[in-house]
């Protein structure tokens, strides 16, 4: 169980402070990300200083509840982030440009035109216990995801080509596919090898019981030193792993039950980097804490906030009432009250601005008359003279669940609260952990939900997150739309991507006029505050690096 840490009163000065100064204007720099350890000639570079080597890194995070360290059951941005430390790469990497290199194992060689594909795994590597990797534990992985439909409906698809896995010797690995193809599946290449000795088939048989009790165990740079975690997370470095041994000590989570009591406990140095929301005010943690590093940083996975839907509500399943609540939605202001400027672009659909197949200008501005009366014609007014809609005695009211002690979630409920009350609709809004929020958005027990969706605009999101075949697993608004799904399974057969243009084009309309979500923006840009003695978290350009990568100087630059 993940507990909030007390909101003390050196944190409460500090909030007080915080609150009473103005808005920072956009910095400047942004960072990159490695996942691999930086050779000591790039840590002893000059420009860094003298490096410390050793050490223990802090990382702050706003409390988001329970927290599950398995590639299986990983649900939360920061339980991904996490578990990346605990059990580093797959078979290959890949790195941001999409190139294919050597991970565990060396690049396969591929047979029977495709059929065929044969890993030959790196000698010497061991889990934290100090047990070797093998072939088995590589059968093992590929045979628990392939049989846990409900991690992932695009690896699914994968999954269904895959006629065998076998071992050649316990250094070699054999899959073979069912139909032959060109290249191996990067996104299953790089899924986390699992310990087979430690898991073996009773985490499937009692998940929950299992991951409570067991520390998790993988191949990847840190371990974690303590178990259960409680509101700390505390990682130590593996002394022997592959890529040879991350330069800090420690890296530690610790977690804060809201955006304000984590902005404090940087500026009391309690933690050593932060991500701010604007409201958190760059320029006023900068005036509290003079010495604070600010450096805008690119999204490690693009995402859009959207208000999701649930589809399964007598109400929100009429497309006519989920266009009236984007019409009587302010998002521009959602927009400009939530960002940094510049941060962020509003959005029409998943598809972002930027993406070369983007449809026209279609969208939905701010228009509350609009909204009135397209319900209006579907039969609502209000009846009982109290200022809100119904219609045959039934108002027009559902919850809205948000994550709890995010400022920025807190404004945009509010917004999306005042603007629908305004025509009459009743919005109830419920806070929650986010890892509770994503639970009842997994199960469908919500009316409706703040969410942030990762999402690249590939076929393979576009069928976890909106195919009616996905529906209870990645597609957790339980959207239906034939004209979607076909659209859908055309871009999967279509190798020229210039075919494809009409066919996203297409799509991006259909789901823009359905609305199954209130789409809301893009987030391009965000901010972090780091101590000055924190080095190579990334080069301008790039997103952030791996802790794996980072290393303290003595003094500041």
């Amino acid at each position: 169980m993940l507990k909030a840490r007390h909101f003390t009163v050196r944190h409460l000065l500090a909030c007080t402070y915080i609150l009473g100064l103005s808005l920072l204007s956009s910095p400047d720099a942004v960072l990159g990300q490695s996942p691999v350890r930086p050779e000591p000639q790039e840590r002893l570079d000059s420009q860094y200083g003298p490096a410390s080597e050793g050490g223990v890194v802090t990382i702050g995070k706003v409390a988001v509840g329970d927290l599950t360290f398995h590639p299986l059951f990983n649900s939360l941005g920061v339980e991904r982030e996490i578990a990346s430390l605990i059990y580093g790469e797959g078979l290959l990497h890949v790195d941001e440009s999409g190139t294919t290199s050597d991970g565990l194992a060396y690049l396969p060689i591929k047979l029977a035109s495709g059929r065929d594909w044969v890993f030959r795994l790196k000698q010497g590597i061991e889990f934290h216990d100090g047990e070797p990797m093998t072939a088995a534990d590589v059968i093992f992985t590929y045979t628990r995801y392939k049989a846990a439909r409900v991690y992932d409906p695009v690896f699914h698809r994968y999954f269904q080509n895959i006629e065998q896995i076998a071992a050649l010797d316990p250094q070699t690995v054999r899959i073979t596919m069912k139909s032959p193809i060109d290249a191996f599946p990067d996104r299953l290449a790089t899924l986390p090898i699992l310990p087979r000795h430690q898991m073996g088939p009773g985490l499937f048989a009692d998940a929950g019981a299992h991951l409570e009790t067991t520390r998790p165990i993988g191949l990847g740079p840190y371990r974690v030193a303590t178990w259960p975690v409680q509101d700390t997370v505390t990682l130590e470095a593996n002394e022997t792993w592959h890529q040879g041994r991350a330069n800090l000590d420690r890296v530690v989570y610790r977690f804060y039950p809201t955006s304000e009591s984590l902005q404090a406990a940087f500026i009391m140095r309690e933690v050593d980097l932060i991500e701010v929301e604007r409201d958190g005010t760059l320029k006023d943690l900068k005036r509290a804490r003079s010495d604070a590093k600010i450096q805008a940083i690119v999204p490690g996975s693009r995402a859009f906030s959207a208000v999701f839907y649930n589809h399964r509500h007598p109400l929100l399943s009429d497309s006519a009432i989920r266009r009236a609540l984007t019409f009587a939605t302010d998002r521009q202001r959602i927009l400009e009250e939530v960002l940094v400027r510049g941060a962020g672009v509003l959005a029409q659909g998943p598809l972002h601005p930027d993406f070369e197949f983007k449809g026209g200008d279609m969208g939905y501005d701010y228009r509350p008359r609009e909204a009135l009366e397209l319900l209006r014609v579907q039969g609502w007014e209000d009846g009982d003279g109290d200022g809100f809609l119904d219609r045959e005695g039934r108002p027009l009211r559902f919850e809205l669940l948000f994550p709890r002690g995010q400022t920025s979630a807190e404004k945009t409920v509010r917004v999306v609260k005042l603007n629908l009350n305004h025509i009459g609709i009743q919005v109830v809004p419920v806070p929650v952990t986010q890892k509770e929020l994503v639970q009842r958005l997994a199960i469908g027990s919500y009316d409706a939900a703040l969410f942030v969706q990762d999402f690249e605009p590939t076929a393979d999101d576009l069928y976890a997150v909106f195919h009616s075949e996905s529906i209870g697993l990645g597609n957790m608004l339980g959207y239906r739309n034939r004209q979607v799904d076909r659209n859908i399974n055309f871009l999967f057969g279509l190798l020229d991507q210039v075919r494809a243009g009409p066919v996203y084009q297409q799509l991006e309309m259909l789901l823009i006029r359905d609305q199954p979500c209130m789409f809301l923006y893009f987030v391009d840009t965000r901010y972090i505050a780091y101590d000055p003695t924190l080095n190579n978290l990334g080069r301008p350009g790039e997103a952030l690096r791996s802790p794996s990568a980072w290393f303290r100087t003595e003094n500041a630059p």
